[in-house]
């Protein structure tokens, strides 16, 4: 003779009653145990976001293809940790001041064949300069105090490859007053 399993339906209805309503805490009657949170889930007690704000996510690489016209970014953009200009007949500017953040490494890569690429970055950035130049001016109007590892501790690594166009890269603070210098009015100000 075989044994069949138990089966609790074949006794018939439940002994709980039908009036009968579990007891849920209402919301904020009781704070919920910490004991429950691991330690080290807990944090400090502190903001962990800086007061200037999130740091902003960047995208790993980014390109940016023109041609017979400018690329111009301004501004408060997103920038990608790599980004990638290619420009034919055009020139490339690009103002790092509101994106860069401190601590941080940016890399532009900037292809320009009869173009200038101009790129403005705050002050304090340590920049880094690669790349080839054909039948045109590198400018570098860095001070030489932000090669060091400095007051916001961020890095501009720019690898520039140009033909019969300028690449100029310069520290320019967050707020321009007066008349720019020639090459720089795209920055606005005065």
């Amino acid at each position: 003779m075989g044994m069949t399993p138990h089966d609790p339906s074949a006794e018939g209805p439940s002994e709980v009653p039908p009036e009968w309503q579990p007891q849920l805490p209402q919301p904020g009657s009781r704070p919920a145990p910490r004991e429950d949170v691991p330690q080290d889930w807990r944090g400090s007690g502190m903001p962990s976001v800086p007061a200037a704000g999130p740091a902003p996510v960047r995208a790993p690489t980014q390109s940016v293809v023109a041609f017979f016209g400018d690329v111009v970014r301004t501004g408060p953009w997103t920038a990608a940790v790599e980004t990638s200009t290619m420009q034919l007949f055009g020139d490339v500017k690009l103002d790092l001041r509101q994106v860069l953040q401190p601590g941080e490494t940016l890399q532009v890569t900037a292809y320009s064949m009869f173009g200038d690429i101009r790129i403005a970055v705050p002050p304090g950035t340590r920049v880094d300069i690669e790349g080839l130049n054909m039948l045109g001016d590198t400018q570098h109007d860095i001070a030489p105090e932000a090669q060091q590892p400095g007051e916001n501790g961020a890095r501009v690594v720019l690898r520039a490859y140009s033909v019969f166009g300028d690449v100029r890269i310069r520290t320019m603070p967050q707020v321009l007053h007066g008349k720019q210098p020639r090459g720089w009015r795209w920055l606005g100000g005065g």
